[in-house]
């Protein structure tokens, strides 16, 4: 389906808050907008990097609404005002982090799966997809010159789903989910995985199967899968670790978390695949590449 340009200006934004994501944010950019993304709303947590920096070139190209969001605990904030001001200008939206890499597998773009999934649920707001945790590698130290997606390419089994330490009822590991959604349907969100619909609507997985919440199993990735580099090597988790949460302000991560969540028993290169099959028909399909 495609859209409507005269209704939005955007089919598919995506919407993410960082802080020190500069050695990174070009390769998410770039592999993005090959993968059908056309614009981000990025929400600057005072980061003291170059990350604006980085940014310009996307933002005088029109591909980056940039909002400066000093402060802690403001992940929700940014979500929700994204929703409020700019749910008219988007199909679609993603909400998302800095280290997750949107895949689609059974369309050649995200919108495409989403369409194909939702197209025949007129109450199915929103598709929660699910996350495949990527382990480090077993590196120690961090390498600029080379891309997260070359330098990750080992994680947990696909059906990787121990129950949730906080809330028995759900299972964590790759049954967690983050949210693509219509946001004229969205009324609020409470947590970074899952939003809250108006009534009537609700988000459903890539087998149409209603998910009520930010945990969705069995795992089912055969269309669309969401990697997530939320480790990278020890030297860049304790880079992370120093930065703090974006929303708690009590900090999760800690040397035993890295070691409890890095996971590399799978090799995984399928993503480098998909990217590269996207260069190399960006010609045809007119997508922009950003040098």
């Amino acid at each position: 389906m495609a859209v409507d340009k005269n209704l939005f200006m955007y089919d598919l934004s995506v919407v993410a808050i960082m802080k020190n994501e500069a050695p990174y944010v070009k390769e998410w950019l770039d592999y993005h907008l090959l993968a059908g993304v056309d614009h981000f709303f990025i929400y600057d947590n005072d980061s003291p990097d170059n990350l604006h920096m980085v940014l310009q070139p996307y933002i005088d190209a029109g591909l980056v609404t940039y909002t400066f969001y000093p402060d802690k605990c403001r992940q929700m904030e940014s979500y929700i005002d994204a929703v409020h001001r700019f749910r008219f200008f988007s199909r679609y939206m993603a909400w998302i982090d800095g280290d997750e890499f949107i895949f689609p597998k059974s369309k050649p773009t995200i919108p495409e799966v989403v369409d194909e999934i939702l197209s025949d649920k007129p109450n199915a707001a929103g598709l929660a997809v699910n996350i495949f945790g990527f382990g480090s590698n077993f590196q120690e130290t961090a390498d600029y010159s080379r891309g997260v997606l070359e330098r990750f390419t080992r994680r947990a089994e696909d059906d990787y789903a121990p129950i949730s330490d906080s809330y028995p009822q759900l299972h964590g590991g790759h049954a967690v989910v983050k949210t693509i959604a219509n946001p004229r349907k969205v009324k609020v969100f409470h947590v970074p995985h899952c939003a809250q619909y108006f009534e009537k609507f609700y988000a459903v997985n890539e087998q149409g199967n209603v998910v009520p919440g930010y945990s969705s199993y069995p795992v089912s990735t055969e269309k669309i899968v969401m990697n997530h580099y939320s480790l990278k090597s020890r030297e860049e988790y304790g880079k992370k670790v120093a930065r703090g949460n974006a929303d708690h302000f009590d900090n999760h991560y800690d040397v035993r978390n890295f070691e409890k969540n890095d996971h590399n028993e799978k090799f995984d290169d399928s993503i480098l695949k998909y990217r590269a099959t996207r260069l190399d028909a960006l010609p045809q399909t007119g997508g922009v590449r950003m040098s």
